[in-house]
């Protein structure tokens, strides 16, 4: 298959493509974007909601200081959760670009043969990290939705009910990117302790999704 130009795996280059042309590349033959990027971006989305949803809630009739001070700090954390999911629908591409680019390598002697190897490793590593920020930050916006679900506006309560489940898709999306590149992996240092950080992760998830978040009053 062919890859995608190096200049349209830029860092932060298809958050500027249009939706149409995203839903393309999406749709084509051509690996990437694929799951990981979707899941990017659903955490991404999600995360914009959140802070939607906090806007609306501070300037809400009735919106007390206190409730005003904590939806901005809420706002705050989200748009910083937004920034670093749009950063990785490219940059989870730009990862699994480079497994595709290693497995292209010569190997015609022992020492390509070697070297070959060694970056297909690497790159498989970057595949597993990259998916493991995404998971992080869907968690982490999880919490904020519990968190800033009873201090927004009950109109808007239905965009963070979106949230939530965009969030949710996007941590479970990167959880099986990681699982799927994980047995490629030789290394059973970094293999130990990607294992201890994703069980760490997925036991945040649970732990998330079964918060309450309730509609406020």
């Amino acid at each position: 298959m062919e890859q995608k130009s190096k200049t349209q795996l830029d860092p932060g280059a298809m958050a500027s493509w249009s939706i149409s042309e995203f839903l393309k590349k999406l749709s084509s033959e051509e690996p990437i974007p694929g799951g990981g990027s979707v899941s990017a971006l659903a955490g991404a989305l999600g995360a914009a909601l959140i802070i939607m949803y906090c806007k609306l809630g501070k300037n809400r009739k009735g919106a007390s200081s206190d409730d005003q001070e904590s939806l901005q700090k809420i706002l705050t954390e989200a748009a910083l959760y937004e920034n670093q999911l749009t950063r990785m629908i490219t940059e989870d591409s730009v990862a699994y670009g480079e497994v595709m680019n290693a497995f292209k390598l010569p190997k015609t002697t022992e020492e390509e043969a070697k070297a070959r190897q060694q970056a297909i490793q690497k790159a498989f590593q970057k595949a597993v990290e990259a998916p493991m920020a995404v998971l992080n930050a869907c968690v982490e916006c999880l919490y904020l939705v519990a968190e800033c679900s009873v201090l927004g506006n009950p109109s808007a309560f239905s965009d963070l009910k979106v949230a939530q489940y965009l969030c949710e898709t996007g941590a479970k999306g990167a959880i099986e990117n990681i699982d799927i590149n994980l047995p490629s992996i030789k290394d059973e240092q970094f293999l130990a302790q990607v294992n201890a950080k994703v069980a760490k992760l997925k036991k945040g998830l649970e732990q998330a999704s079964q918060q309450k978040v309730a509609k406020p009053a």
